[in-house]
């Protein structure tokens, strides 16, 4: 088996509006599939990543509320140190709190979204 790359991650949303709002203002994602499915899910993209949110209670298997993260993280790589540390710079403008822990081998910040999932931005570059 041969895989590529991690292609969406789907996420539950308490109010799928406002979650895509969060991602396009945050992390400036642009809203693919406009139009498709009924706005459910709604497909966002950031280079060749992208997000599924869904709204809760509008799917079939999908909770009639999100009880919380259901995963534990996803990750955004920056291009370069430099991308990483603009990345930062942009969140602090916007007012967003977050973590940032050293792993020896990347450095990495963590955010949550509006339902509580948690977003990681990380770089192996380390020069």
């Amino acid at each position: 088996m041969q895989l590529k790359r991690l292609d969406h991650v789907a996420l539950v949303c308490a109010d799928t509006e406002a979650s895509r709002g969060w991602y396009q203002s945050v992390l400036g994602m642009e809203w693919v599939f406009q139009g498709q499915w009924g706005g459910n899910p709604c497909f966002l993209r950031k280079g060749e990543s992208y997000l599924a949110l869904f709204q809760a209670g509008r799917s079939p298997g999908m909770p009639a509320r999100p009880d919380g993260p259901r995963i534990d993280h996803f990750a955004f790589l920056a291009a370069s140190r430099g991308d990483y540390e603009q990345a930062k710079l942009e969140l602090r403008e916007k007012g967003l709190s977050f973590k940032e822990q050293d792993h020896e081998i990347s450095l990495s910040l963590y955010l949550e979204d509006p339902d509580g999932h948690t977003v990681e931005i990380t770089t192996y570059d380390l020069g």
